[in-house]
């Protein structure tokens, strides 16, 4: 069965403003979330050495702080807990290490350490040096690897990353998850993720047009190849995102706070990823591609006259 999919290409894309525009600039209204790792702030850390619940850990810290805050339990040692809040002086952190002592009588020395701004600054600026390198050879890799498809698969290629990046940042907004070094891992991740679906669509297209199929309709081959794709490409993003679901509700069972905010995005991340593979990358190619053919046809009636 043939789908016209690139006939729906306008309401992929209007859909897909929709909710980057949308969701970042309801996260810019109401405020992202911003770990320690980018705004600085202390962070405690310590050994409780008997079961504990996270909401009677906030409600200690609360009390003298005035602050809810970010409380993980910690993978690793005898039920050990991270506490993030904004940054406190000597006095009020001592002041939180005796509660929480008064409260677990069986608790380590906790380490107690502030975080500065600067570090979040470094941090960021490490992770877009890391995001433009990599998109950087990707783009490098895909105009090598698709020569016959032209420069624009290659550029299209791109903004379907940057359209994947743009649609997480957008959902960050909106579930305010904070922004930390586990959203760096997630955003690097799905660009992985999303450029390997692209590849594969990219890939049979330019095989239609070697073998498959005889027409020179750019539109009818762009459709034959997203349909022939699309079944293996669903069940492949649905392993995964069972695989991660199943992460999910780990963490959520353990209150594992670092692998949900992980996780979460993630499954999120593989549905738009391959989202943007079978319909963004390719509507964007060929609306491209269109947009040239009709540069070049303006430019040869120009000379003729």
């Amino acid at each position: 069965m043939k789908i016209n999919f690139l006939k729906y290409r306008h309401l992929f894309i209007i859909f897909s403003l929709l909710i980057i525009v949308g969701g970042i600039t309801y996260g810019l209204i109401t405020g992202y979330k911003f770990d320690v790792d980018f705004k600085g702030g202390t962070k405690i850390e310590a050994n409780i050495n008997e079961e504990f619940n996270n909401d009677e850990i906030q409600n200690v810290v609360f009390e003298i702080t005035n602050e809810k805050p970010l409380i993980q339990k910690v993978t690793g040692g005898n039920n050990a807990v991270s506490i993030t809040c904004s940054p406190m002086d000597e006095e009020t952190s001592d002041k939180v290490v005796e509660a929480l002592k008064a409260k677990y009588v069986n608790m380590d020395e906790p380490s107690v350490r502030n975080v500065q701004a600067s570090y979040g600054k470094d941090l960021l600026n490490s992770a877009l040096i890391a995001v433009v390198v990599a998109v950087a050879l990707i783009l490098i890799y895909v105009a090598i690897r698709f020569k016959t498809l032209g420069f624009p698969a290659a550029i299209t290629a791109i903004i379907a990353l940057i359209h994947d990046v743009l649609f997480i940042i957008a959902i960050y907004g909106i579930i305010k998850f904070p922004i930390n070094t586990t959203f760096v891992a997630v955003a690097l991740t799905i660009i992985g993720y999303s450029i390997n679906d692209t590849i594969i669509v990219y890939d049979r297209i330019r095989e239609n047009k070697k073998k498959v199929t005889r027409s020179k309709d750019l539109l009818e081959t762009i459709n034959l190849s997203i349909s022939q794709v699309l079944n293996r490409t669903i069940i492949t993003s649905l392993t995964t995102v069972v695989a991660v679901i199943v992460v999910y509700i780990f963490a959520v069972i353990n209150n594992q706070q670092t692998l949900k905010e992980f996780s979460l995005p993630l499954i999120i991340g593989v549905v738009v990823g391959t989202y943007s593979s079978l319909f963004i990358a390719s509507s964007l190619w060929y609306s491209l591609e269109k947009a040239i053919d009709k540069f070049k046809a303006k430019k040869g009636k120009k000379k003729k006259a």
